[in-house]
């Protein structure tokens, strides 16, 4: 509902065009939260969406996915956050989006950040921590602590399993790994820049291999250890990493995440003639041996498992943050431009020019 107030936001006002606008301030419904926005975090959708008008269904389009601040006021059914409570919102897709100074999030999308926490951390990892939880839990079906602490463990032969993820530096990867470290695997085989493999392994990797090393396939395999690698997750999705994941994992009755959007051609922007973005795997491009299941990986669907939608924000989230079990990727705070809209411009530069090296870019809302 309307309170006659408005804020302001930033979003895309016409194709590929970052601008202000203005935005009604709403009251919160019975299961929802105002938050007035002290960071907001940009990922690699909204550089899809800026770059190639990827899922924009209309203008003003807002971005943003992580939020980070105070509750404002909250719905007449949440019970267990209050006004002035320091919290971060997985923003969903519409005009409910991060880059805006008051942001409605359903109650479930809300987490309470632990006292001694970075709220710019939060606002940067709620997201894709979110991606990695789901994409492990629900993609693959494979176990997932409910409680935290666990109150059961992995069978021997599940936990000694091994798991591959195909480009562990990424931000959707980087919490990948930890699920799968916080649920008792033990083999988990990563890829990464060399630059990035000493953080990947503090995250809980096994092993990580350079992908660019031309006999990565080799030295996955033999990190196995004579077993098939039965599960593998792939959140960059190009050609060339579809095609590497396909060498690896080669058993019927396996399965491989990709997560969208899959890339196909040049890496450059779709609108310099590059890639081409789908959001399925077309049959006559899969490089996946007969039986290898290819499973599409749609992060805002999360929600459609009713006990991750009860507890995964509320409850989970916190507790791994509070007991270090959860490692925040490096933030880049954007502080240092003159105007809101300057400073989220900054972000998707420094996304663009690929200037933040395994960083994620989190805009200040309150720097002079």
């Amino acid at each position: 509902m309307a309170s006659g107030k408005t804020h302001v936001g930033i979003g895309l006002v016409e194709k590929g065009v970052l601008g202000q606008v203005d935005l009604p301030t709403r009251s919160p419904g019975p299961d929802e939260v105002l938050l007035k926005v002290d960071y907001a975090a940009l990922s690699a959708a909204d550089g899809h969406a800026i770059d190639d008008n990827f899922y924009v269904l209309g203008y003003p389009s807002l971005v943003g996915l992580g939020a980070a601040g105070k509750v404002a006021a909250v719905g007449s059914n949440v019970d267990w956050i209050k006004e002035g409570d320091a919290v971060a919102a997985f923003t969903q897709p519409g005009f409910d989006r991060a880059t805006q100074q008051y942001v409605i999030a359903p109650s479930s999308r809300v987490s309470k950040i632990p006292s001694g926490i970075s709220p710019p951390e939060v606002a940067g990892l709620i997201d894709n921590f979110v991606c990695g939880w789901h994409t492990v839990s629900s993609s693959f079906g494979l176990p997932l602590p409910a409680t935290i602490p666990s109150s059961s463990s992995l069978d021997p032969e599940a936990a000694s399993s091994p798991v591959l993820v195909w480009g562990a530096g990424t931000g959707a990867g980087t919490y990948m790994v930890q699920a799968l470290r916080i649920a008792g695997y033990k083999t988990i085989i990563a890829t990464a820049s060399a630059k990035s493999a000493p953080t990947i392994q503090s995250y809980g990797a096994t092993h990580v291999f350079d992908y660019n090393d031309p006999e990565v396939v080799n030295k996955i395999k033999q990190a196995a250890g004579g077993k098939p690698v039965k599960y593998a997750l792939d959140p960059v999705c190009t050609q060339t990493s579809l095609d590497r994941v396909s060498k690896v994992v080669d058993t019927p009755g396996s399965k491989v995440a990709l997560l969208i959007p899959i890339k196909f051609g040049s890496l450059k922007s779709v609108s310099e003639g590059g890639a081409q973005l789908l959001t399925d795997l077309p049959a006559e491009a899969n490089p996946f041996a007969q039986g290898v299941e290819a499973v599409i990986t749609r992060t805002f669907e999360w929600e459609a498992n009713e006990q991750w939608k009860r507890t995964l924000l509320r409850d989970i989230l916190p507790a791994l943050l509070s007991s270090g079990q959860i490692k925040p990727q490096e933030v880049r705070i954007i502080n240092k431009e003159p105007t809101l809209l300057e400073r989220v411009k900054e972000a998707h530069r420094l996304m663009k020019n690929n200037e933040l090296r395994g960083a994620k870019a989190v805009v200040d809302f309150n720097a002079a």
